[in-house]
């Protein structure tokens, strides 16, 4: 039975994601049939009909489920439907017996993608289902797929001819939408559930969007890239732009794989939803290496917070020291105060794993993006400081780095004397 074969969604480039993807699959495929293996479940998603367009019952009959490729843009998607296509081709009565399951969502008590109803302060967030058209998205309990999978595998090993093809299994006994499961999650587990209109979703995936996807808009490395590529791969995938895809119409219409395996579920909606909220009332700790643990709520507010806060301060003291006698030379108290500062990021990085928990304020979120965009600061300020140091040293000011006050008497000696060199010119 295979799940999946995918590297992550989120960080990958599109050339990535499809040779990986695609590779592996047929890599494995081809090594099933070298082992002389009977059955092969391929376990697929909806997605395989195009993720970007709403359907609305569609069955596997329907044009709208067996969309052209060239239609597919998504390399999530476009990968789904390739993979498949080469796994039922692979079928044969007399020798490997293929099938394909097309699934919805999956929820369960541990490790679903439904972050929003499980954040921080008890807090649990969907789209209202009071608007006039809330999306419709099937999902189904995770036992329920788990046990499904089973039923297919027994069935496709006893009747070749349930094989060669796909089916739909993307809910349980009823069709239930993600903003019902939301509430009743929420009301199971003693969460305090935020319905949001759907404009106001649309609003803050758009704007998050654009503020993460920026940074692949920028200029990237053109040298020695990979297979002969002009410019680095980026990633295709952002947090924010895969949200998007909750926001369109997905429900399908089951019949033929009830018909087919004589299964629906094993748990209602109402016992699956029993069923997740007794399993994280209990609260087990996940066994998770602690530096791959993702920083708390805590870490992600206060990171910043005290690096502004500090950086103001020492701004604060550079500038009260550039007053005194101390600040009157290159190498004063006042610049080696600014070295620290402008050195701090690299320095903690390498020292991280010593100087915790400081060096865990350096990179807040996850992926380190704060941690690079300070470096980069950092080594920025101090490439100023250095230049600072090379001018002074053939005689020039340049006041780059220092903070004067306005009533700084440096400051006003030096436009006193390039005044004097003015008028010598003169």
């Amino acid at each position: 039975m295979v799940i999946a074969i995918k590297p992550p969604l989120l960080g990958p480039s599109y050339q990535t994601f499809m040779e990986i993807n695609l590779a592996g699959l047929s890599d494995l495929v081809n090594m099933a049939e070298r082992h002389k293996v009977e059955s092969l479940v391929y376990v697929s998603s909806f997605a395989a009909c195009n993720h970007w367009v709403p359907h609305h019952n569609v069955a596997e009959s329907d044009p709208a489920a067996s969309p052209p490729l060239t239609s597919l843009r998504s390399p999530y998607d476009l990968s789904k439907a390739m993979t498949e296509q080469f796994i039922l081709q692979k079928h044969s009565a007399s020798g490997m017996r293929t099938v394909s399951i097309r699934i919805g969502g999956v929820y369960g008590d541990n490790d679903d993608q439904y972050w929003n109803r499980r954040l921080p302060f008890r807090l649990s967030l969907d789209i209202s289902d009071q608007d006039a058209h809330p999306p419709k998205i099937d999902a189904n309990y995770v036992e329920n797929v788990a046990e499904g999978m089973l039923r297919v595998v027994d069935r496709l090993s006893a009747d070749a001819s349930v094989g060669g093809r796909f089916y739909f299994y993307t809910v349980g006994e009823r069709h239930t939408t993600q903003q019902e499961l939301g509430y009743r999650l929420a009301e199971a587990t003693g969460r305090i559930h935020l319905a949001a209109p759907t404009w106001v979703i649309h609003a803050w995936l758009a704007v998050m969007n654009f503020l993460v996807s920026f940074q692949y808009q920028l200029p990237s490395w053109p040298l020695n890239q990979p297979a002969g590529r002009v410019v680095e791969p980026k990633s295709y995938f952002t947090t924010y732009s895969m949200a998007k895809k909750g926001l369109i119409d997905q429900w399908f219409d089951n019949t033929l794989f009830r018909e087919t395996f004589g299964y629906s579920h094993l748990y209602t909606t109402e016992e699956a939803v029993a069923l997740v909220a007794a399993a994280q009332r209990q609260s087990r700790p996940r066994q998770t290496h602690s530096h791959n643990k993702r920083p708390g709520m805590l870490t992600l507010v206060a990171g910043p917070v005290l690096i502004s806060l500090w950086t103001m301060v020492l701004l604060v003291l550079c500038g009260g020291l550039s007053l005194s006698v101390a600040c009157s030379t290159s190498w004063s108290l006042c610049s080696l105060c600014q070295f620290g500062f402008f050195v701090s990021s690299p320095a903690t990085h390498v020292c991280g794993f010593v100087t915790q928990p400081a060096y865990r304020l350096w990179m807040p979120f996850q992926g380190g993006y704060l941690h690079v965009f300070l470096q980069g600061i950092g080594w920025s300020c101090f490439a100023l400081l250095l230049v600072q140091w090379w001018a002074g040293w053939y005689g020039e000011e340049m006041l780059l780095t220092e903070f004067p006050y306005v009533g700084d008497t440096r400051l006003k000696a030096s436009g006193l004397s390039r005044a004097c060199k003015q008028h010598e010119a003169i």
